[in-house]
């Protein structure tokens, strides 16, 4: 017997249910993709937060690291120079070395590599010196611009090869920002690092980039470690110390660094007759309190590149003290000779 074949409307029919079932069975597929994929996201979110988290910690384990070796030194020694434990770089290095074989950090493929340095902050002109605060009978005490201070900025200024009368402009704004606002004008901000300096006009980023290395900005006035400072540093507070010769006296210095302002006074009778060194003891000396610590670490994915300001205080009796005044995300470590 012939077998009959099913009406076009019911092939129709069937075939529509096919391909109905086919695009469920596409459009489910698709949402559990979906699903999938956003938990993997959120999966790989939730590691790199941790893994960010862990460097961090990393991060100020190292700072604390740094604090004690500093605290070290300041036991040991009175004088601050580039000869000592805290100036010596830290090329990237596997954590695990430092924390010995028993304490391993690349457990389930994960390695964390630390490298940084400690730079002495007192060995850059501080722009905070640019404003002078005398005691007044009347008002307590009155801020006002230092000449002497606005000229070392100048000549540091002509020394990298920037415009010298940027250094009014700078010690105006340095004024209006500790007064706190003047004639009803609200104060500006005061920088608290170089790039600070972008708030003020004429200054424009490769200006800035120029200056970093040799100036800072810090809570207080201080003086010019002569023992660390560059010698553009040390020709701009030095008056009348051309930066031949503050090169020369910096070659010397590596030799043998100052004990005190004396032994420098007496390096710059024979390298540099000409250079005034009437009130040396005004500006420069030969330990400094404040530091600036670099680190970088790298932890599996994540990495943190800070910088951090330290205040290493006087010597208490028995015991020392520093702390943390800020820290600031940076995009580079300085250089690492």
């Amino acid at each position: 017997m012939r077998r009959r074949l099913p009406s076009l409307p019911r092939r129709r029919a069937r075939g529509a249910a096919v391909v109905t079932a086919l695009l469920m069975v596409t459009l489910a597929v698709v949402v559990v993709s979906g699903m999938l994929w956003r938990q993997q996201v959120q999966i790989r979110s939730i590691e790199n937060q941790r893994l960010l988290a862990q460097a961090t910690w990393i991060e100020r384990a190292a700072v604390d690291w740094a604090r004690l070796i500093l605290r070290d030194d300041q036991r040991r020694t009175s004088v601050d120079e580039l000869g000592e434990p805290w100036a010596v770089p830290i090329a990237e290095t596997r954590l695990s070395d430092f924390l010995g074989a028993a304490l391993r950090t690349d457990q389930a493929g994960e390695t964390s590599f630390l490298s940084g340095r400690i730079l002495d902050a007192q060995a850059r002109f501080n722009l905070t010196n640019l404003v002078l605060w005398t005691a007044t009978p009347t008002q307590g005490r009155a801020a006002s611009v230092d000449p002497a201070a606005q000229e070392a900025y100048s000549r540091l200024l002509q020394t990298v090869g920037l415009n010298p009368s940027l250094a009014e402009t700078t010690g105006r704004f340095m004024l209006r920002a500790a007064q706190g606002g003047t004639d009803g004008q609200p104060a500006p901000r005061p920088p608290d690092s170089a790039q600070g300096l972008l708030a003020i006009p004429g200054y424009t980023p490769e200006m800035v980039a120029a200056l970093e290395p040799f100036i800072t900005v810090l809570p207080e006035r201080t003086l010019v470690n002569a023992n660390t400072a560059e010698p553009e540093v040390l020709s701009a507070i030095i008056s009348n110390l051309a930066l031949d010769r503050a090169r020369e006296l910096v070659r010397e210095r590596d030799r043998a660094y100052f004990n005190n302002v004396g032994d420098l006074r007496t390096k710059l009778s024979g390298i540099a007759p000409q250079a005034d060194t009437s009130n040396l003891s005004a500006m420069l000396d030969v330990r400094s309190h404040y530091f600036l610590i670099y680190g970088l670490v790298r932890h599996e994915r994540a990495s943190r590149l800070q910088v951090s300001l330290v205040y290493r205080g006087e010597v208490l009796g028995n015991a020392n003290t520093t702390r943390v005044l800020w820290i600031h995300d940076t995009d580079r470590l300085p250089d690492m000779r």
